[in-house]
């Protein structure tokens, strides 16, 4: 089983998942509380001040179904095979390896703006 989860203090209430080095981060959530472009989705999560955010990282196939649709769906370049998350001070916080130089990314959260709670399905 490759699933994954970190328990996070995040500086800048969001983090963000990207395949590519380098990347350039999209800004302004939306109202699902996630705003991406085709190298990097921005993803919003609890303040620091408020408490830890909970992430987990899992092969879609891999984790328990999910009540609702997820709040966000879509594909990000992944050249390098792998995904990583990370924030402006926390160079990893999860990665996994991917067969593809495009991945699909489905995001859970529990609620969002300023979830605790967010699941990030690849595949």
């Amino acid at each position: 089983m490759t699933i994954r989860k970190a328990v996070v203090l995040l500086d800048y209430c969001s983090f963000y998942i990207s395949g590519v080095d380098e990347v350039r981060i999209p800004l302004d959530h939306d109202l699902r509380g996630v705003v991406a472009s085709d190298d990097c989705i921005n993803v919003s999560a609890l303040p620091w001040n408020e408490g830890e955010t909970t992430i987990t990282l899992g092969r879609f196939e891999e984790l328990p179904p999910q009540a609702g649709p997820p709040r966000f769906d879509g594909i990000i370049n992944t050249p390098e095979y792998r995904v990583d998350l990370f924030d402006a001070n926390m160079p990893q916080i999860l990665s996994m390896e991917v067969s593809g130089t495009r991945t699909r990314v489905r995001i859970w959260m529990n609620r969002p703006l300023h979830p605790d709670d967010v699941l990030v399905a690849l595949g």
